[in-house]
């Protein structure tokens, strides 16, 4: 994919149009070029289908903002997903680039324990340059889900943590992403009861939280699954 948004139009001059309202560009910004695959009919006045235009950018891209590459790139993704979606901001947020949708189908989007946001964040940091981004990590948010799990996650670490005290027991979590574990680990570096560490290879892993040293701490893990009860997600 090199191209950072498509449109369909009944002919190439609408569909030129939704790409330049879209990305709010003008005309000459951007090249312009129509499927070779789409439109067509009688001598070219009548179409049979939707002609399909797409947005290149000229030469390295650099006088494009890169706010607006991402937002053609991921409305392009999601399109192709058969939904539909609005970027209702794109932002900076402690240094990364924070990108908030509004959707219908935001639970499909968000996806159990937020996995299909994760790949399309994936996608989206694979596809757009790091250099024209500044090194700087884009981050999806979907119907405030980040903060909404933040909370939850927040909550689970602390009342596990009282469980292991308590238990002398380790528990390990579920599995998650690295956002994700980050916040558990923040969330229980200033209790001095517990420690936590990540368990497992690849990108999902577990946070096992383990009771402090000293007599009667236990490696055995109690292993949890909160994908039921009331840690279950509401999407």
């Amino acid at each position: 994919m090199n191209y950072i948004y498509e449109a369909e139009g009944k002919n190439k001059a609408e569909a030129e149009k939704k790409v330049l309202e879209t990305l709010g560009l003008n005309e000459g910004d951007v090249n312009l070029k129509a499927d070779k695959n789409t439109g067509g009919g009688i001598l070219g006045m009548v179409s049979r289908k939707p002609v399909v235009v797409r947005a290149y950018l000229e030469g390295d891209g650099s006088k494009i903002p890169v706010e607006t590459i991402i937002k053609g790139v991921v409305l392009t993704l999601i399109a192709k997903m058969g939904i539909d979606a609005e970027v209702v901001n794109v932002g900076d947020l402690e240094g990364n680039i924070y990108v908030e949708l509004a959707s219908e189908d935001s639970g499909i989007l968000i996806g159990k324990q937020g996995r299909t946001v994760d790949a399309l964040q994936f996608l989206l940091n694979l596809l757009i340059d790091s250099r024209s981004r500044n090194g700087r990590r884009i981050m999806i948010d979907i119907a405030n889900y980040r903060e909404k799990r933040q909370r939850r996650l927040s909550r689970m670490a602390k009342s596990i943590a009282d469980k292991v005290a308590r238990t002398r027991r380790s528990v390990a979590l579920e599995y998650m992403n690295p956002y994700e574990r980050r916040i558990v680990h923040i969330s229980l570096e200033d209790d001095d009861r517990v420690f936590t560490r990540s368990d497992g290879n690849g990108l999902y892993k577990r946070v096992r939280i383990l009771p402090a040293g000293g007599p009667g701490g236990s490696e055995e893990s109690d292993q949890m699954d909160y994908d039921q009860g009331i840690y279950e997600e509401e999407y």
